[in-house]
């Protein structure tokens, strides 16, 4: 059996080091922070799901619209209304069981849906709505006010609707128009505008299953057959900058334009510019530019303005990732577009809605790359636990006149089992780590013996029923949540703050203890009371009470190793306090130390993953890829505990690994790239671990409790080492920044020198060759908190219908479909920072997340100042 030193410490010393009484917090050693990213506002969708009546089971968390069979249209309110911002109206059936029979009434009805109002419909009882393929159509012509508000439109008639400007419950209809028997085949109608800016007074035109018809406003009476078209007409659009009207076929897009000098109709076919029939059709006045929706996706059509003065349109093609030559703009994430939608706004609104039969995308122009195409879809957004959810109407709300413009307007989306409402707020990342806080708030929602973790659900997607049991890795999560709570307490100085992440030091502590063997931290514990002992579970033998769990794993040290630390120097407010820290990380450093660089655990033998040893580490090729992550994290162990205790022992241990066993060189390539051994578990294994790594060397290197024999000779390999650290970190680097991860970042950040407490570490002796720059690092993890979901529930999703991905075949390598480039944080499945940020298609709805991931990456750059207030 190799082994490299044999040790005269047979037992684990527990009194207090000499050096102990001595070394005190480095706080007041640290300089002031660089220069910060300010918390600037962004626009934070926030969803809401309504459940029909008949699919009150799809999921408890959500609100049912009792005795609301169905909705088929959901209609914005004209833009000059008082309450346009907010709500909508909707037309519905409903089903009423009659008193001691089982027969079912069924009735429609116009509503009036407020969005404050948590689901509750008022019925519009003026209005008779007689058909369930009835559409409602709004005018936005404020001069039209005291004459009519909308028109709705069924089978057989018309009616004109007028409302009250200021209440959207009072509506009256005030004229009946009959079509002519002409027109008595009419099955469906598929909807219609008001153009009231062509003839005297304005035209209503109709789309139906005959074809195009039309309603003169200034004589009030029906035109069949506009323009001779007999077939059915899908949607309609109008321009009104343009005075031009567009039609959709299943076999032609009609454009009629009525200006002057530009006046006449005109088609094209389907097929030559247009993939496929027509499903739908918006005009944005502000892009100037015409959607067409079809199965297929999108086609635009432009006007362009000739020397003559006459107007002419061109078409361009919309696609997804992967776009024909000459593309308008690419990256189109669904198709099957079922319906699209605008705002009608008084205040200019650039972006467009699309509906489709997976969801609901919005394209802003004026957005960056990262933020022009937001998706929603999967059951974060949609009342639906599948993929096709079937969008089959859209009401974009108006902004109110004082909001501001950067914020979208509010959306409610019709789908196959209920409503979607999203709606936009202007956020800081300061309000939404008080939101995330709040998770923790909760009693047995996340913690639990002050023990945290993520929680499963008894019931799909409602996490109220979530509640938190024991966790394999209850020790490193509950270490970073602490962690994060300790950054919180250095920039808060809230003492409230500092009593609560105590309690979790505490429970670290007794995670240290219940096992009875100094330096053996157990992955978790519980009482006996709540389960009966079962496979790694063991009595405590030093509390009657609990039991623990063991085979503990590296996983569990690197959180133990990197915590211990910031306690002691950030947290800890008196000597006894920081005793409690230090005893912590010399146990278990020294636990490793003398079992020839194993952890040793409650069967007297080394864990299954606590390995540490160079003939395992260097020689065995089943651990290949734990060679560079387990090197720097027992580097890192080793000089952090020489830091705090002066023990010649630990930097021998590292001179030793180094110089014998070539544990700098293992630094270098620490990162698996082949395409199947990408491990995210040792990614944030080995950040932390080189968090951990720097914050010794900096603490020897500032600290006054080392004589200046001892910091020379620890000089001697720190310095080599932080060379090859270095080396690694850009490599390692290299692979993680595409995550735009805040936590990898601001650990870069450290860890290389861009922050005033290590820049000192990187002199003229070593200058530090920066690989990736601080500022863009930080810019995209403030990007990447801003997208995080609000919701933190594992919702399955459904992106591999996305027309904007592009697989990564190779690295699917247990057959998983992955992403070749990330998807924003808000459209694939939430995870910490072990789980793989490519992945497209996971998640099961009965589990719920801990906030620690989005916690420790805000605080952490609060810290080191690299975003502000």
């Amino acid at each position: 059996m190799w082994s490299t030193f044999v040790w005269c410490l047979i037992g684990i010393v527990i009194v207090s080091n000499p050096l102990l009484a001595k070394h005190k917090s480095l706080t007041d050693i640290h300089t002031v922070l660089p220069s910060t990213i300010p918390d600037t506002e962004y626009e934070q969708v926030i969803a809401e799901r309504y459940l029909f009546a008949p699919f009150a089971n799809e999921s408890t968390a959500w609100v049912t619209l009792s005795d609301i069979h169905s909705v088929w249209q959901a209609v914005s309110l004209p833009q000059y209304h008082s309450q346009a911002a907010e709500g909508v109206w909707l037309l519905g059936q409903t089903t009423t069981k009659t008193q001691r029979t089982e027969f079912v009434n069924t009735t429609l009805h116009m509503f009036w849906m407020s969005l404050s109002a948590n689901g509750t419909l008022v019925t519009l009882t003026g209005i008779d709505v007689n058909s369930n393929t009835s559409r409602l159509i709004v005018s936005h012509n404020a001069n039209t006010t005291r004459t009519y508000t909308a028109a709705l439109i069924s089978l057989d008639r018309i009616q004109l609707i007028l409302c009250n400007r200021s209440d959207a419950t009072s509506c009256n209809m005030i004229q009946i128009i009959y079509f002519p028997s002409v027109l008595a085949n009419i099955s469906k109608i598929a909807g219609g505008i008001f153009v009231e800016d062509l003839g005297v007074a304005g035209w209503l035109f109709i789309a139906t299953d005959t074809g195009l018809h039309g309603l003169n406003l200034s004589t009030f009476t029906i035109v069949p057959f506009v323009n001779e078209i007999h077939t059915g007409v899908s949607s309609l659009a109008w321009s009104s900058k343009r005075q031009t009207v567009f039609f959709g076929t299943d076999t032609k897009l009609w454009i009629h334009s009525y200006g002057t000098d530009n006046e006449g109709w005109r088609f094209e076919h389907i097929t030559g510019l247009i993939d496929a029939p027509i499903t739908s059709l918006v005009y944005n006045d502000v892009q100037d530019q015409l959607w067409v929706g079809q199965d297929t996706g999108i086609t635009f059509l432009l006007p362009v303005d000739m020397s003559t003065g006459r107007l002419h349109w061109y078409f361009s093609r919309l696609a997804g990732q992967i776009s024909n030559p000459g593309s308008y703009i690419g990256h189109l994430p669904l198709a099957n577009i079922t319906v699209l939608g605008v705002s009608h706004s008084t205040v200019s609104d650039s972006r467009v809605w699309l509906g489709s039969i997976y969801g609901v995308m919005r394209f802003n122009p004026n957005d960056s790359d990262m933020n022009a195409w937001r998706v929603f879809n999967s059951a974060r957004y949609m009342p639906n636990r599948n993929a096709l959810v079937d969008v089959s109407s859209l009401a974009v709300l108006s902004c109110s006149s004082t909001a501001l413009s950067v914020a979208g307007s509010a959306a409610v989306a019709v789908t196959s089992k209920g409503l979607s409402v999203l709606r936009f707020e202007m956020w800081t990342l300061a309000q939404k780590v008080r939101h995330f806080q709040s998770f923790l708030e909760q009693p047995g929602r996340h913690n639990k013996y002050n023990l945290v973790s993520d929680c499963p659900m008894s019931l799909w997607g409602d996490n109220r029923s979530c509640t938190k049991g024991s966790s394999d890795n209850d020790g490193l999560w509950t270490t970073m949540y602490l962690s994060s709570q300790i950054f919180r307490y250095a920039v808060t100085k809230d003492p409230a703050v500092k009593v609560s992440a105590w309690t979790h030091f505490e429970a670290l502590e007794l995670l240290n203890q219940v096992s009875g063997i100094p330096g053996y931290p157990s992955r978790s514990f519980a009482k006996r009371s709540d389960f009966p002992p079962s496979h790694s579970w063991y009595l405590s033998p030093t509390n009657s009470t609990l039991q623990f769990k063991g085979d503990t794993s590296s996983d569990e040290i690197v959180g133990h190793e990197f915590v211990y630390p910031l306690v002691h120097d950030l947290l800890a407010g008196n000597d006894d306090e920081r005793q409690r820290a230090y005893i912590l990380v010399l146990n278990i450093t020294t636990n490793i130390l003398t079992h020839d660089w194993y952890l040793v655990g409650e069967k007297h033998t080394p864990t299954t993953w606590g390995f540490w040893n160079p003939i395992r580490i260097n020689n065995d090729s089943n651990v290949q890829d734990d060679r560079g992550i387990n090197s720097l994290e027992i580097l890192a162990y080793l000089l952090q505990t020489y830091a705090y205790s002066g023990d010649e022992r630990f930097l021998d241990g590292a001179k030793l690994l180094i110089d014998t066993y070539q544990y700098d060189i293992n630094l270098i390539n620490a990162k698996m790239i082949a395409v199947c051994e990408n491990n995210f578990s040792d990614d944030q294994l080995a950040y932390l671990s080189y968090f951990n790594l720097v914050y010794a060397i900096n603490t020897i290197t500032l600290t006054d409790h080392l004589s200046p024999g001892q910091k020379a000779r620890a000089k001697l390999i720190t310095d080599k080492l932080l060379e090859y650290m270095k080396t690694g970190l850009d490599l390692f680097h290299r692979y993680t920044q595409t995550e735009k991860s805040p936590f990898y970042n601001f650990i870069y950040c450290y860890a290389s020198g861009q922050v005033n407490q290590t820049q000192h570490l990187f002199n003229k002796n070593y200058p530090s060759s920066v690989s990736f720059n601080c500022s863009s690092l930080s810019t995209d993890g403030i990007w990447h908190m801003q997208r995080w979901p609000l919701e933190l529930i594992n919702w399955p999703q459904f992106n591999t219908v996305r027309l904007d991905v592009q697989r990564n075949k190779p690295a699917e390598c247990n057959g998983k479909p992955y992403a070749l480039h990330l998807l924003p944080p808000d459209e694939r499945n939430v995870g910490k920072w072990n789980s793989n940020a490519y992945s497209l298609d996971y998640g099961t709805g009965f589990k719920e997340e801990d906030p620690t991931p989005f916690l420790i990456s805000y605080w952490g750059m609060r810290y080191f100042n690299l975003l502000g207030e």
